[in-house]
């Protein structure tokens, strides 16, 4: 019989391994981090290149590959009132993930808005 773990423990799983991950690993969960929890305004733009990565993976996934995996099927799940706590989390035990989260933001809203601003100029 399966296990249902609720979204709080999710989340507190999530966490867990975050604070076990890399540099690299970390940097390889940025991306995903924001398609997946980030402002909606922005995620569809990384949707694209997050399903090309997915391909790449191999027979055996890697236990970070599993843990991604597993965090894709739990966030869809999430209020965004859950996706916002565990945002703050992050940021709260990694300073230096979150100015690189915020930069990946802040270059991705600049992006978009050049983007619609060069629609409306044509």
């Amino acid at each position: 019989m399966a296990t249902l773990l609720t979204n709080e423990a999710k989340l507190r799983y999530i966490m867990e391994w975050f604070q076990e991950w890399s540099e690299m690993e970390k940097n390889d969960f940025l991306d995903v981090l924001i398609e997946e929890c980030g402002p909606p305004n922005l995620v569809h733009r990384l949707s694209s290149k997050m399903k090309h990565l997915a391909k790449i993976i191999d027979d055996k996934p890697t236990l970070f590959q599993c843990r991604i995996k597993l965090f894709r099927q739990w966030s869809q799940n999430w209020s965004q009132q859950e996706k916002d706590h565990l945002l703050s989390s992050i940021k709260n035990a990694d300073a230096a993930f979150a100015q690189k989260y915020d930069e990946k933001i802040l270059s991705l809203s600049r992006t978009e808005h050049k983007k619609q601003s060069d629609k409306k100029e044509t």
